[in-house]
């Protein structure tokens, strides 16, 4: 019996050594890296510009040449491009890399709605992302789906988004700052919590989310696509604002981190070393938080660094600091990419980047690629390209999205949702034709005047005769900071029953000369957004959103539930 045992374990232990064996053969990504040669790793660590929208033979032969591991789609690719061409264009630049090394291209784009999107014939433009900060996780989670749905479909697998950088009153009203309305608010955790539903939301779909701008572009007013910007933060304000937010979002599941040309002179031990570059910087972002992902700088092209450094001599601080993956930029020359390129190649190759190093950062960009099938890409049917994109379907997301968002910030005579016995008049802009159709679907018997966003003489008239004729006025604005003719017929209107429905900034509530009984904020005046509006106010849908910044009176987080 003894003897029948031991045979039994020997086979048994024997039969182990050839499955251990068979998972490292299996091992895709370490079996791709030990066939590659140094300079086909060194590519992995670029995302390059390609230029035009068509194949020309210089892209053909950089791609061959210096196998990049990432592209990124600027305008010169994208503006005027149908989404059948994008397909055809990524699909062609994908097949060279496939030739060239085997290995395909993360492709990215900055999708990130609002005044920065590149795909934009045939698909959605997504809104400010200010919305995003007023709603629910999973809400957020939805939109992200869609957002990935529609850049995968022609091919693109990474979104350069979300921004993570906190709202600032300064940067909201501004739009020549950096940032302006592309943040989602001024709560650290809120802002982190849903940047990781909208990255995972993303993922759903094949598509990898970006975290920018580490370690937090606000509240500087310089532009590091000009110069280094500096951000004035002591350590204890940076660990409970910026660094909770990306904290929060990576604990949520992000992948990607973007670090901007930042310097943080309280935190950085070198004078004027931006945080893209620093070991310090890096060390917090591995350390501190965590982060076992891909780390990647902003563009390389930035006054920032142009202005500061020998992008070569940046690029090696980059990679020694711990960056995986450099990205060139929109206007940065081939000629420089191959300089940088080839400078990372010989600092391998003489040892002031190590092998293993280089090693650390290729096998993360080749894990990313195949959690994320890129190593098993396929081209796309350009034919198709419509089905998939759908933006019908995301346009349904978009108002629920926005519905969850709507917030009720007040109400002093408790008249939302708007009762029927009472008489209404609404006046929104003359082109918001939504508002009027939903509204009046909703809200029977109400009243309409639309206006100009410079009123005209009879719409001031009409104005004034409905505050005196009516029970309730609900005036439609738009983002009063700039536009002072909204800001103007608002004062012919009686504040103590108008209802202000603020279909841009929230921040309409501290232009408004006195103080209305409602005020209702809705973030951005889309179809979708204004359907939404119609539906919260009426009762049909409840309000749940809350505000995703301070305004005078009102803390960040306030919002009144009504309508349940």
């Amino acid at each position: 019996m003894r003897t029948l045992r031991c045979f039994i374990l020997i086979v048994v232990v024997l039969s182990l050594f050839p499955a251990v064996q068979t998972d490292a053969q299996d091992d895709r990504v370490t079996t791709l890296m030990n066939e590659m040669t140094t300079r086909e790793k060194v590519g992995q660590l670029f995302m390059v510009t390609l230029y035009g929208s068509r194949l020309l033979d210089t892209n053909d032969q950089f791609i061959r040449e210096y196998y990049p591991g990432a592209l990124a789609l600027f305008g010169s690719n994208l503006d005027y491009q149908s989404a059948e061409e994008t397909t055809d264009l990524v699909n062609t630049f994908q097949n060279i890399s496939v030739e060239a090394s085997g290995i395909p291209m993360i492709v990215a784009t900055d999708q990130e709605g609002g005044r920065v999107w590149r795909l934009i014939n045939g698909f959605t433009h997504f809104p400010e992302p200010l919305y995003l900060g007023a709603m629910d996780q999973w809400s957020a989670v939805e939109v992200g789906e869609s957002m990935g749905r529609e850049i995968r479909a022609v091919g693109v697998n990474m979104n350069l988004a979300p921004v993570v950088d906190l709202t600032t009153r300064e940067d909201a009203l501004n739009q020549y700052r950096v940032l302006s309305t592309r943040t989602m608010g001024q709560d650290p955790v809120m802002v982190g919590r849903n940047a990781g539903a909208l990255v995972q939301g993303m993922s759903n779909e094949q598509v990898i989310g970006v975290l920018k701008h580490y370690p937090g572009h606000s509240p500087t007013s310089t532009d590091s696509h000009h110069n280094l910007a500096q951000v004035d933060m002591d350590r204890e304000t940076f660990s409970n604002t910026n660094l909770k937010a990306f904290g929060t979002a990576i604990e949520h599941g992000a992948e990607v981190v973007m670090v901007g040309h930042l310097y943080y002179p309280s935190i950085e031990p070198e004078e004027n070393l931006p945080a893209s570059l620093s070991p310090t910087m890096i060390g917090i972002l591995r350390n501190e938080l965590g982060f076992d992902g891909v780390i990647m700088t902003d563009a390389f092209d930035m006054g920032a660094i142009q202005k500061n450094f020998e992008v070569t001599d940046a690029a090696v601080m980059a990679i020694q600091a711990g960056v995986d993956m450099i990205a060139m930029g929109p206007n940065m020359a081939f000629n420089k990419q191959k300089l940088i390129i080839d400078h990372i190649h010989s600092a391998v190759e003489t040892g002031q980047i190590s092998e293993e190093r280089l090693n650390a950062s290729v096998e993360r960009i080749l894990r990313l690629k195949e959690k994320y099938g890129i190593l098993d890409w396929e081209p796309l049917d350009s034919g198709t390209v419509d089905r998939r994109i759908a933006v019908r379907q995301t346009s349904l997301t978009l108002v629920e999205a926005f519905e969850r968002a709507v917030t009720i910030v007040k109400d002093d005579k408790e008249v939302i949702p708007l009762r029927r016995q009472r008489s209404i008049s609404i006046l929104h802009p003359t082109n918001w034709t939504d508002v009027k159709n939903e509204c009046a679907a909703r809200i029977p018997g109400a009243d309409f005047l639309p206006y100009n966003y410079t009123p005209e003489a009879w719409q001031y008239t009409a104005a004034v005769t409905r505050g005196r004729e009516f029970d309730i006025i609900v005036f439609f604005t738009e983002n009063l900071h700039r536009n002072d003719g909204q800001r103007d017929l608002y004062t012919r209107l009686p504040a103590e029953k108008t209802i202000v429905v603020s279909l841009g900034t929230p921040y309409d509530y501290e232009m408004l000369t006195t103080t209305p009984a409602g005020f209702v904020a809705g973030y951005a005046s889309l179809p979708e957004a204004q359907v939404a509006a119609c539906r919260v106010l009426s009762g049909l849908i409840p309000a749940t959103g809350r505000l995703p910044v301070a305004l005078e009176g009102f803390d960040i987080g306030h919002g009144i539930v009504a309508g349940e």
